[in-house]
Protein backbone atom coordinates (compact mmCIF):
# COMPACT_ATOMS: atom_id res chain seq x y z
CA UNK A 1 0.00 0.00 0.00
CA UNK A 2 1.51 3.30 -1.07
CA UNK A 3 0.88 6.46 0.80
CA UNK A 4 -0.33 9.46 -1.09
CA UNK A 5 1.70 12.56 -0.60
CA UNK A 6 -0.37 15.28 1.01
CA UNK A 7 -1.28 18.01 -1.43
CA UNK A 8 0.74 21.16 -0.85
CA UNK A 9 -1.34 24.24 -0.47
CA UNK A 10 0.03 27.12 -2.40
CA UNK A 11 0.97 30.10 -0.34
CA UNK A 12 -1.37 33.08 -0.39
CA UNK A 13 -0.05 36.31 -1.81
CA UNK A 14 -1.25 39.89 -1.71
CA UNK A 15 -2.61 41.67 -4.80
CA UNK A 16 -3.90 45.12 -5.53
CA UNK A 17 -6.75 45.03 -8.04
CA UNK A 18 -7.99 48.17 -9.78
CA UNK A 19 -10.59 48.51 -12.50
CA UNK A 20 -12.21 51.05 -14.78
CA UNK A 21 -15.52 49.69 -16.07
CA UNK A 22 -17.48 51.88 -18.47
CA UNK A 23 -20.96 50.34 -18.40
CA UNK A 24 -22.89 50.76 -15.10
CA UNK A 25 -24.33 47.24 -15.18
CA UNK A 26 -20.93 45.60 -15.73
CA UNK A 27 -19.49 47.89 -13.07
CA UNK A 28 -22.07 46.77 -10.47
CA UNK A 29 -21.56 43.11 -11.31
CA UNK A 30 -17.78 43.36 -11.24
CA UNK A 31 -17.84 45.26 -7.95
CA UNK A 32 -20.18 42.70 -6.35
CA UNK A 33 -17.95 39.84 -7.52
CA UNK A 34 -14.64 41.40 -6.42
CA UNK A 35 -15.86 42.54 -2.99
CA UNK A 36 -16.53 38.88 -2.13
CA UNK A 37 -12.83 38.19 -2.55
CA UNK A 38 -11.17 41.29 -1.12
CA UNK A 39 -11.33 44.49 0.87
CA UNK A 40 -12.25 47.71 -0.90
CA UNK A 41 -9.66 50.44 -0.43
CA UNK A 42 -11.52 52.75 -2.80
CA UNK A 43 -14.60 52.29 -4.98
CA UNK A 44 -12.66 50.45 -7.68
CA UNK A 45 -9.47 49.44 -5.87
CA UNK A 46 -9.27 46.26 -3.80
CA UNK A 47 -6.75 44.49 -1.62
CA UNK A 48 -6.93 40.77 -2.25
CA UNK A 49 -5.13 37.85 -0.65
CA UNK A 50 -5.29 34.69 -2.72
CA UNK A 51 -3.47 31.48 -3.43
CA UNK A 52 -3.01 30.21 -6.98
CA UNK A 53 -6.47 28.61 -7.06
CA UNK A 54 -8.12 31.78 -5.76
CA UNK A 55 -6.26 33.85 -8.33
CA UNK A 56 -7.52 31.62 -11.14
CA UNK A 57 -11.08 31.96 -9.77
CA UNK A 58 -10.69 35.74 -9.54
CA UNK A 59 -9.43 36.11 -13.11
CA UNK A 60 -12.11 33.80 -14.47
CA UNK A 61 -14.87 35.72 -12.68
CA UNK A 62 -13.56 39.05 -13.88
CA UNK A 63 -13.37 37.82 -17.48
CA UNK A 64 -17.05 36.87 -17.22
CA UNK A 65 -18.03 40.38 -16.11
CA UNK A 66 -15.93 42.74 -18.22
CA UNK A 67 -15.74 43.76 -21.85
CA UNK A 68 -12.09 43.62 -22.94
CA UNK A 69 -12.65 46.26 -25.63
CA UNK A 70 -14.04 48.92 -23.29
CA UNK A 71 -13.00 48.08 -19.73
CA UNK A 72 -9.66 48.02 -17.96
CA UNK A 73 -8.72 45.74 -15.07
CA UNK A 74 -5.28 45.64 -13.45
CA UNK A 75 -3.93 43.16 -10.92
CA UNK A 76 -0.63 43.97 -9.24
CA UNK A 77 1.20 41.61 -6.89
CA UNK A 78 2.45 43.38 -3.77
CA UNK A 79 4.84 42.08 -1.13
CA UNK A 80 2.50 42.94 1.73
CA UNK A 81 -0.16 45.50 2.60
CA UNK A 82 2.49 47.48 4.45
CA UNK A 83 3.92 48.33 1.01
CA UNK A 84 0.89 50.56 0.37
CA UNK A 85 1.02 54.30 0.91
CA UNK A 86 -1.78 56.80 0.55
CA UNK A 87 -2.44 60.52 0.65
CA UNK A 88 -5.29 62.86 -0.22
CA UNK A 89 -9.03 62.53 0.23
CA UNK A 90 -9.10 58.74 0.32
CA UNK A 91 -6.01 58.30 2.50
CA UNK A 92 -8.04 57.33 5.54
CA UNK A 93 -9.52 54.26 3.86
CA UNK A 94 -5.98 52.90 3.69
CA UNK A 95 -4.35 54.64 6.65
CA UNK A 96 -6.98 53.25 9.03
CA UNK A 97 -5.59 49.85 8.15
CA UNK A 98 -2.22 50.98 9.50
CA UNK A 99 -3.45 52.68 12.66
CA UNK A 100 -1.21 52.16 15.63
CA UNK A 101 -0.58 54.40 18.54
CA UNK A 102 1.85 54.50 21.46
CA UNK A 103 2.21 51.18 23.19
CA UNK A 104 0.46 49.30 20.41
CA UNK A 105 1.71 46.68 18.02
CA UNK A 106 4.09 47.64 15.20
CA UNK A 107 2.43 48.84 11.98
CA UNK A 108 3.03 45.65 10.02
CA UNK A 109 1.48 43.43 12.71
CA UNK A 110 -1.38 45.85 13.33
CA UNK A 111 -2.09 46.08 9.61
CA UNK A 112 -2.16 42.33 9.12
CA UNK A 113 -4.56 41.95 12.05
CA UNK A 114 -6.80 44.75 10.77
CA UNK A 115 -6.97 43.27 7.29
CA UNK A 116 -7.71 39.82 8.72
CA UNK A 117 -10.57 41.35 10.71
CA UNK A 118 -11.92 43.06 7.56
CA UNK A 119 -11.77 39.81 5.56
CA UNK A 120 -13.49 37.91 8.40
CA UNK A 121 -16.18 40.60 8.72
CA UNK A 122 -16.80 40.54 4.95
CA UNK A 123 -17.21 36.76 4.94
CA UNK A 124 -19.57 36.84 7.94
CA UNK A 125 -21.67 39.56 6.30
CA UNK A 126 -21.88 37.56 3.07
CA UNK A 127 -23.03 34.45 4.97
CA UNK A 128 -25.72 36.45 6.80
CA UNK A 129 -26.92 37.93 3.50
CA UNK A 130 -27.10 34.51 1.87
CA UNK A 131 -29.08 32.99 4.76
CA UNK A 132 -31.77 35.65 4.67
CA UNK A 133 -32.38 35.58 0.93
CA UNK A 134 -34.22 32.85 -0.96
CA UNK A 135 -32.23 31.38 -3.80
CA UNK A 136 -33.02 33.01 -7.10
CA UNK A 137 -32.65 31.37 -10.44
CA UNK A 138 -30.57 33.63 -12.59
CA UNK A 139 -30.79 33.79 -16.31
CA UNK A 140 -27.83 34.98 -18.31
CA UNK A 141 -28.45 38.48 -19.55
CA UNK A 142 -25.92 40.06 -21.82
CA UNK A 143 -24.86 43.52 -20.80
Amino acid sequence: MTKKKPERKTRKQWYLLAYDIRHPKRLRRTHAFVKKMGVALQKSVFLIRADQEGLVRLKKGIRQHVDNRNDDVRLYPITSPTALWSAGQQQFSVSNLYASGPGQLPESVKLTQRISMLFTANRAKQKRNRKGKPKQHSSKIKS
